[in-house]
């Protein structure tokens, strides 16, 4: 398995050109499959998935995601629901059940749903490393000069 896949243009280090290209047929290999179907908003979603799915996946599609996807999509969106939902009874019951002396059923379900999105954001792409590894700059700015970058004058 390894650590995930990295697009050339993200790689640092020295590789050699077949590595590079073997790099690149599988980079290219991502443009082969049906891109993500957007138009249909799935059922079994309830509002606040359904509010989610059309928040994120128009923002999916700058990334090479495609239909094989699409169950990691639903599944986000649905935890995303169910996370909020946890989140507004455990602020009504609290995260501690004195009573029992363990922590509330909302909050259990609460942090139970923050671990299965953290781990579903970083296959999606949904964080800033997980994009940095998928991300592909522009021509214009993989030529930025650093003096470009930071607004360094050469005199300075």
């Amino acid at each position: 398995m390894g650590r995930p896949s990295k697009f050339n243009i993200a790689k640092k280090g020295h590789r050699t050109k077949a590595e590079l290209e073997e790099a690149a047929k599988r980079e290219n290999s991502l443009n082969a499959y049906d891109p993500i179907e957007l138009a249909d908003i799935p059922d079994d979603l309830d509002d606040i998935g359904q509010q989610e799915w059309l928040r994120i996946v128009p923002l999916l599609e700058q990334l090479p995601i495609s239909n094989l996807d699409l169950t990691l999509v639903k599944n986000y969106c649905q935890l995303v629901g169910i996370q909020t939902k946890a989140y507004e009874q455990m602020q009504e019951v609290g995260t501690y059940d004195p009573d029992r002396n363990v922590r509330s059923g909302p909050y259990m379900v609460y942090m139970d749903c923050h671990k299965e999105l953290k781990s579903l954001c970083n296959k999606l792409g949904l964080t800033i490393d997980s994009r940095m590894r998928l991300v592909v700059p522009s021509e214009s700015e993989q030529k930025q000069s650093v003096y470009d970058q930071f607004g360094v004058d050469a005199d300075d």
